[in-house]
């Protein structure tokens, strides 16, 4: 039984979730699934790191249709990856409750908000609660001492490195929407095992003894950065918050760290058992560290590789990869010499049950790709290590009297045999010879064409052009294409050339078109954009490619004859062939997507797909490759349900509806609550945007 604290309440993680989305669809929030750890149309990211990346077009003013929303986000993040058993809260893999305004309210309504849900819903002692503001936001401050009436005493002020978002951007960028933050954190009243208060007398928010912990961020989104530093003030402002769903467990749970919270007392349980049964003397050491890094680093794998992310040399296979083999590490160096990792997943399944369920459908593919990826790690270091090891050993460089590994040589490991700059690193510190820098390894890859690169930077997440504030000001584009209607007449609403809107556009040159309602598909869910034709009075366009930029059709296009300008009607025509080749792939990925479940299993769901009028590529999480038994049984299905002509039929229905038919959903796919059921005869039911 968890102990109270310092509130009135003691909850599960899975009330806190429940209670937090409740709380917030109570006061006019429209509460959002988690997107996938694999951002939803965004190329900018590796991993949804946050949960306002979801919302980004909201925020840009690229979409109008919600401006409130709440969420429990999957993320992941490896900035901090060496810290994750080292420390009580960091973590590879975590959950962020969050509530979100698009130029809806602001500062006050996020402050009281923040306050009701900790002190009345979860019952939370005022005193326990301190809240810091950025040093110039007297706005905030205002709001915490006189609407809240948090004592001054509480309320700490802060820079920009540590209250703005993103930080120190009003010095250093990056130009674009920003703003000042106010955080609450809790107060346990005790320091943290093993770390004494230099000074208690003044120990506040930001003291290294661990007394406290922040909870929640609050960003006030006001700000649009300049090229010259200046803050010009936001037409819309926002708010954007993140409450870590571990931490906000630990502290109704009065656990100081995270990994003694019911979110990972199941894992760790199961990692001590298999300990017990391989290696019983180790229980006798103190090796929690190592068991709460692979405890995390088990649980991220879970979610990775359920939202389709497979091991590979490169961008999230790669990044999955590393985090498996560090885990392996953590694994050897308290006693496991045989692959484990696998068999933590139903430990984790299990206790995420409830709020994804879609791990315990998914277990034994997971634990499979896991259990494959251990064989060959644990192959790979017996037969490639010892081969390292071997030429490191030889490695001296007497010019500078010491002994050090060229980059050229561990460049060579990695894309001959596979070992990563990690495993070549950390084999250099044991035979007490100096590694190469890693900007030096990617750079000697770089000349050997290595297609990997070892980083999982996060793009800008508002990263913005010319083309993306033009279309915020224009008006959704209404799409024709669904039907027969290939033609249709259409005005201009807006007329782009390199980035700069004009008023008319003379041939020969390129323009980006926008059409108040348009036939041409734009590209998505993996189908390719529409081609064909513009026919206006004066002029004639072929259009290139079709593509959404928020809920706006961008036509890229180029004049062949005349001239074409705002306000002109002009006739639209898709070219019907191409988009006739491009439906019958996209019925066939559904045809393959349902013969590899048939052949393979129900664990067996698309990772992701291209549809073109020539080809078509589906990709599907497995863990392992198609036998030839297999892929012969695959296409023999596809061929004869192809043969059978089975009827297309499509039908609008809402989201739990559609659920409740069976129909399959793709993971890393966004639904609204209404959504268009593709079903092919008796074979296959799918939630799809695309044409069929």
């Amino acid at each position: 039984m968890v102990r109270q604290a310092h509130h009135d309440r003691t909850m599960t993680s899975n009330q806190l979730r429940k209670e937090f989305l409740e709380f917030f669809r109570a006061k006019g929030h429209t509460v959002v699934s988690s997107d996938s750890l694999v951002p939803t149309g965004d190329p900018s990211l590796l991993f949804t790191g946050a949960g306002m990346n979801q919302f980004k077009e909201y925020f840009l003013g690229l979409k109008r249709d919600m401006r409130r929303a709440a969420s429990c986000q999957k993320c992941f993040r490896t900035g901090d990856v060496e810290q994750v058993g080292q420390t009580p809260s960091h973590l590879t893999f975590f959950e962020m409750l969050g509530n979100f305004s698009f130029g809806d309210y602001f500062k006050k309504e996020a402050i009281l908000w923040a306050w009701e849900f900790m002190t009345g819903r979860l019952g939370i002692a005022p005193d326990r609660l301190w809240a810091t503001v950025y040093e110039s936001d007297e706005e905030a401050v205002k709001v915490w001492k006189e609407a809240v009436k948090v004592p001054e005493g509480r309320i700490v002020r802060f820079g920009a490195k540590d209250n703005f978002w993103p930080s120190n951007a009003p010095t250093e960028g990056p130009n674009g929407p920003c703003g000042p933050c106010s955080e609450l954190h809790y107060d346990y009243g005790r320091c943290m095992v093993g770390k004494v208060c230099p000074d208690p007398a003044k120990c506040r928010p930001g003291c290294p003894c661990g007394r406290f912990v922040e909870v929640w961020n609050l960003v006030f989104t006001q700000y649009d950065r300049q090229s010259d530093g200046s803050l010009k003030d936001l037409p819309a402002k926002n708010i954007d918050t993140g409450m870590g769903l571990e931490r906000l467990t630990a502290v109704m749970q009065d656990k100081m760290s995270v990994f003694e919270t019911d979110l990972f007392e199941p894992i760790i349980e199961a990692v001590v058992q298999l300990l017990r049964q391989e290696a019983p003397a180790v229980l006798k050491k103190d090796q929690r560290s190592f068991v709460c890094t692979i405890a995390d680093h088990v649980r991220a794998l879970s979610f990775l590789i359920s939202d389709g992310v497979v091991p590979s040399n490169e961008g999230r296979g790669y990044v999955l990869r590393m985090l498996l083999r560090k885990a392996v590490r953590a694994g050897r160096v308290i006693g496991f010499s045989k692959p484990f990792l696998y068999k933590l997943v139903p430990a984790v399944a299990k206790g995420m049950e409830q709020a994804y369920p879609e791990l315990i459908q998914r277990r034994e593919s997971i634990a499979g790709v896991i259990l494959s990826e251990e064989e060959r790690f644990l192959q790979m270091l017996e037969e490639k290590m010892p081969l390292l090891e071997q030429e490191i050993r030889g490695t001296v460089q007497p010019e500078h009297d010491r002994r050090a590994l060229h980059a050229e040589a561990a460049a060579r490991f990695y894309d001959t045999h596979g070992l990563s700059y990690e495993e070549i690193a950390e084999a250099c510190s044991r035979e007490g010879v100096q590694s190469p820098s890693r900007e030096d390894f990617e750079k000697a890859l770089e000349v050997l064409q290595a297609q990997s690169k070892a980083n999982s930077a996060f793009g800008a997440i508002f990263a913005r052009d010319k083309l993306t504030e033009l279309v915020a000001r224009l008006q959704p584009t209404q799409f024709l294409g669904y039907g027969q209607e290939l033609t249709a007449q259409a005005k201009t609403l807006c007329l782009v050339q390199e980035q700069r809107s004009v008023e008319e556009v003379r041939a020969p040159a390129p323009v980006e078109v926008m059409l108040e309602r348009s036939p041409f598909y734009g590209e998505s869910g993996g189908q390719v954009g529409d081609a064909g034709r513009l026919q206006g009075p004066e002029g004639k366009l072929e259009v290139l490619d079709t593509q959404w930029v928020g809920s706006v059709l961008v036509h890229r296009a180029k004049v062949l004859e005349g001239k074409i300008g705002v306000g002109e009607t002009v006739t639209a025509s898709v070219d019907g062939q191409r988009r006739r080749r491009t439906a019958q792939n996209h019925t066939a990925t559904h045809l393959l997507h349902a013969a590899l479940r048939k052949v393979l299993g129900d664990h067996v769901m698309q990772a992701g797909s291209l549809v073109a009028p020539d080809h078509l590529r589906l990709d599907f999480s497995h863990g392992k490759g198609l036998g030839a038994q297999q892929r012969e049984s695959v296409e023999s299905l596809v061929n004869e349900w192809i043969s059978a002509s089975l009827p297309v039929s499509v039908a609008l229905m809402p989201l739990e509806q559609a659920r409740k038919t069976g129909a399959t959903a793709l993971f890393g796919e966004k639904y609204g609550s209404e959504v268009r059921v593709v079903s092919i005869g008796e074979v296959s039911k799918e939630l799809c945007g695309g044409t069929h």
